[in-house]
């Protein structure tokens, strides 16, 4: 008896074990891609066998899929031969840096680049003695809404910056869905003078989606560190939305998930 048992129970590991190397989970979907046999698409959440045929309905879809053994990927239609992927896992190493003030005044437009994420609202410390703040010195974005120039002071806390995205999408005190496009322009007002400091795409994701997103990576990494899920998480972000403030993203995910570093 005892044997047929221990039988057993070595075939539902073994079982269990292919299923996870076979399978691959949905994070993120970009266009519409469908899975042949069963006819749906895919989406966040959905699993598929790595075998499977999928059916590209738009030439630039392309959608982040994971695997407990063979991590994060990306699939297109040109690239999605998933039997043949190899790991891509972040190495264990991850060192996290807490940003202080910006001890020189350049780096400001440096941060503010390219594609920038905020996940609702985010706290940033600024060198006042670069940048001092108050009711004649502070910084302004300008963005456009409905082809009209929109200029919102962003507030400050002592030295802390703040952006928040419920006070910076509020027009004549009424909130609105968002600008024409995400490019933002970043000015300092001092004195009487306005100082155009960088040029950047301001990208808030829909957190809500982006938690189901994240809860797919997370579960999947059951058995890492939760350094390795932040370095994960971030490289993922990076990847399928813009670059991420360290401290708005530690705040996010121990607010959301309870994850943070011990």
């Amino acid at each position: 008896m005892k044997s047929i048992f221990l039988c057993l129970l070595i075939f539902l590991i073994l079982s269990f074990n292919s299923f996870g190397q076979e399978n691959f989970k949905v994070i993120k979907v970009n266009g519409t891609i469908v899975l042949k046999t069963k006819g749906v698409s895919l989406e966040t959440g959905t699993v598929f066998n790595e075998k499977e045929d999928l059916l590209f309905r738009t030439d630039d879809a392309s959608a982040a899929v994971i695997n407990p053994q063979k991590g994060r990927l990306i699939i297109t239609s040109k690239n999605h031969n998933l039997a043949s992927a190899s790991s891509n896992y972040l190495p264990a190493m991850y060192n996290i840096s807490t940003r202080g003030a910006f001890e020189n005044p350049e780096k400001l437009p440096d941060i503010f680049s390219g594609k920038y994420v905020i996940l609702d609202r985010q706290q940033l410390v600024i060198d006042r003695a670069a940048y001092p703040m108050d009711k004649d010195h502070f910084f302004f974005l300008r963005y456009i809404y409905k082809g009209e120039e929109i200029n919102k002071k962003l507030d400050y806390s002592g030295d802390t910056l703040i952006i928040d995205k419920k006070g910076l999408y509020t027009v004549d005190g009424q909130p609105i869905p968002s600008p024409d496009n995400t490019l933002i322009k970043l000015f300092y007002r001092n004195g009487s003078e306005s100082m155009l400091l960088s040029e950047f795409n301001l990208i808030f994701p829909d957190t809500k989606q982006l938690g189901e997103e994240v809860k797919v990576i997370l579960e999947s990494m059951s058995n890492r560190s939760p350094s390795q899920k932040i370095a994960e998480v971030k490289s993922y972000i990076s990847d399928q939305y813009g670059k991420i403030d360290q401290e708005n993203l530690l705040s996010w995910l121990d607010k959301s998930f309870k994850l943070k570093i011990k």
